[in-house]
């Protein structure tokens, strides 16, 4: 009823305007002419009266009229133009992409496992407020921590720390808390790891056969991606934190006969993310993603408080800061059979004055679903949607416009009503994929919407091989039939 009201006003301001303009252009003519006729001191006829008192000002608002609608039409074609999904800088780069996903690992409020998360955003819980935290008020704050995040896990990353650095470091809760959910899902990709790979013959001595010397050369090490993203904190962590991954490393055995390479990201958003995964690196034969964020943290929800994004009593619409780890094995050379296809992702700019509805559409639109007939529709739809105006409502229309059977109270998956997890929202989107193709579902599309940089869609279908797999091992997907 609120928007109805606000386009009877527009329309009723435009038609004030066009009136005013009327009197204006007749007042002018009328002016003019007459203030002429008397300096000439002219008696005008009854026709050239009629003519300039009455036709020229309808001709020349005739004329207004005609190059307004031109310029508002080309504005419209522009408009059309720019919003063609064919002129995204992103589609022509990432039309499909395979992926050979072996195993995939998180931590998230709905659960400690991709199976155990899947259902948990199946059946979402209403939002619960923090024990300890406060607003500037004193009032308790929304939140959505992990309850296996003790007092003694953050205190042991935070001695580990001091100890590699040799001196007390002053350390961000937010880093402090990621780091902790990051370790244990990186320990157990190293062992779906250590599960997969070959074995890999040593260099042997020198020896003599029927009196000919022959010398064996040690292997090439296999080349080895970790791909970390962090919360944005202070540089020296970084160092400290390769260390620490490097110990875990070497404590598996893992450090001979593979080279490990590090690359560490703070970005709060998920372009470097889907860049990547839609132009994979192919020169590591493995790779491990990993992506670790919080918003448990008193000063960046101070921060979002400030701005009015914050969930509280008087902004029921607001975000609920939370927190979440997820971390998957990829597979780049010829090793195993589990693949999935991905079409995009495609970025697609969306204007915030729009409403739900275009949005949706151009969402479609940028999967192009008529040019995949043949692929299934999704049956289930991935999105960090969570309470604010608007955000849950694009991501079910564009999941009914996607599969018009889909049950939006169970196969639209909303992360952000969950918790806000920001950096790591794109990692846990492809793990909860992994999870859900095993599973059994034939494709799996995802939203993500970063309110300043725009959105990313993707459509993510199994691969054959990977079908009928619904064993709920992680190491199952890496195994050849």
């Amino acid at each position: 009823m609120a928007k109805t009201f606000r386009e009877e006003l527009v329309t009723l301001g435009k038609t004030l305007k066009g009136i005013v303009l009327v009197i204006v252009v007749f007042a002018l003519f009328w002016g003019g002419t007459i203030l002429f006729w008397r300096i000439r001191n002219t008696d005008p006829g009854v026709g050239e009266a009629v003519g300039w008192l009455l036709l020229a000002p309808l001709v020349v608002l005739v004329l207004l009229w005609a190059v307004a609608r031109w310029r508002s039409n080309r504005r419209a074609a522009a408009n059309d133009k720019a919003d063609t999904p064919a002129e995204s800088p992103e589609r022509p780069d990432a039309e499909q992409t395979s992926l050979n996903l072996l195993a995939a690992a998180l931590r998230l409020p709905a659960g400690e496992t991709p199976e155990e998360a899947l259902q948990g955003l199946m059946t979402p819980q209403a939002p619960k407020l923090h024990g300890t935290l406060r607003d500037a008020q004193g009032l308790p704050l929304f939140a959505a921590p992990l309850p296996l995040l003790t007092a003694a896990s953050l205190d042991a990353v935070t001695s580990e720390l001091n100890r590699l650095a040799g001196m007390t470091l002053p350390v961000e809760e937010s880093a402090r808390r990621s780091l902790a959910l990051l370790l244990p899902v990186f320990d157990e990709l190293l062992m779906e790891l250590a599960a997969v790979l070959p074995e890999q013959e040593g260099p042997t001595d020198e020896r003599v056969i029927a009196g000919l010397r022959h010398r064996s050369s040690p292997m090439r090490p296999t080349p080895v991606l970790v791909s970390v993203t962090l919360p944005a904190a202070s540089p020296s962590l970084v160092p400290l934190c390769e260390k620490m991954m490097r110990g875990r490393i070497e404590d598996l055995g893992l450090a001979v006969g593979l080279n490990w390479r590090f690359q560490f990201e703070d970005t709060r958003t998920g372009t470097a993310f889907w860049r990547r995964l839609a132009r994979p690196d192919r020169e590591e034969q493995w790779q491990l993603w990993l992506a670790a964020d919080s918003l448990i943290d008193p000063a960046r929800m101070q921060t979002l408080q400030k701005r009015g994004a914050l969930m509280t009593s008087r902004t029921p619409e607001g975000v609920i800061p939370g927190e979440g780890v997820a971390g998957v094995l990829l597979g780049t050379g010829q090793t195993g059979t589990a693949r999935m296809s991905c079409r995009g992702p495609y970025e697609v700019t969306c204007q915030g004055a729009e409403s739900a509805q275009t949005r949706a559409r151009k969402l479609a639109e940028a999967l192009r679903p008529e040019q995949a007939a043949d692929h299934p529709r999704p049956g289930l739809l991935i999105s960090n949607a969570d309470y604010r105006a608007g955000s849950f409502e694009e991501a079910a229309l564009l999941a009914l416009s996607l599969n018009p059977e889909l049950d939006a109270s169970r196969q639209l998956l909303a992360l952000g009503r969950t918790g806000a997890l920001e950096g790591a929202t794109p990692a846990v989107m492809l793990a909860l994929v992994w999870q859900a193709l095993r599973e059994g579902h034939e494709s799996v599309a995802v939203l993500f919407v970063d309110e300043e940089r725009g959105r990313q869609v993707a459509v993510f279908s199994a691969a054959r091989a990977q079908q009928n797999q619904t064993k709920p091992s992680l190491t199952a997907a890496a195994e050849p039939e």
